[in-house]
């Protein structure tokens, strides 16, 4: 019952956000409800402990991208939704397999877009300069070759946006396939 009420929550999650770009909180809301009752039910108060960690824990993995601007509040809380229905563990597994998936997803858009390099240049030129931080003068000649590919190209924002709730919807489609646990092959 759980399974499935997660998956008609990220269904129609990735379906409005593909059409408008936006993901309705009442939906949200209801798959949350729903993930707190079923977990009472299902559980009594350990299962409604259990559905009420998964919520906190879905809100909190993807709080900090939310605050950066890189997701929208609607993948946060369908990340919270997934959580409360197949709690933390459902909620771990599901973004795990999401990042990938939108990985995958967001490599394909900048490629159609011809703004994979650029945005790659840009990714390794700030791990560069990030790594130089933390590690001073094991990467600091790298940092000094590369440090004129940051003046020339600045990439502050690729400018191509995807409809994440879909990443997350497959990745929990793919946790549940793989029973929730890693499965690389």
């Amino acid at each position: 019952m759980q399974t499935a009420t997660a998956l008609t929550v990220a269904v129609l999650a990735a379906w409005y956000d593909s059409r408008t770009r936006r993901v309705p909180n009442r939906l949200l809301v209801a798959g949350i409800a729903a993930g707190l009752v079923l977990g009472l039910v299902t559980g009594g108060l350990r299962g409604l402990g259990e559905s009420v960690l998964g919520l906190l824990a879905g809100g909190a993995i993807l709080f900090v991208p939310f605050a950066l601007g890189w997701m929208g509040a609607g993948d946060v809380k369908l990340l919270a939704a997934i959580g409360a229905i197949l709690g933390p563990k459902g909620a771990v597994y599901s973004i795990l397999y999401g990042a990938i998936v939108g990985g995958i997803i967001s490599a394909m858009a900048l490629a159609r877009r011809r703004r994979l390099g650029v945005t790659l240049t840009a990714i390794l030129v700030g791990f560069l300069g990030f790594l130089s931080y933390v590690i001073p003068g094991l990467v600091g000649r790298t940092v000094r070759v590369v440090r004129p590919l940051e003046d020339a190209m600045p990439v502050p924002h690729s400018g191509v946006a995807i409809p994440y709730s879909a990443a997350i919807g497959i990745g929990l489609i793919i946790a549940i396939a793989t029973g929730f646990s890693l499965v690389f092959v």
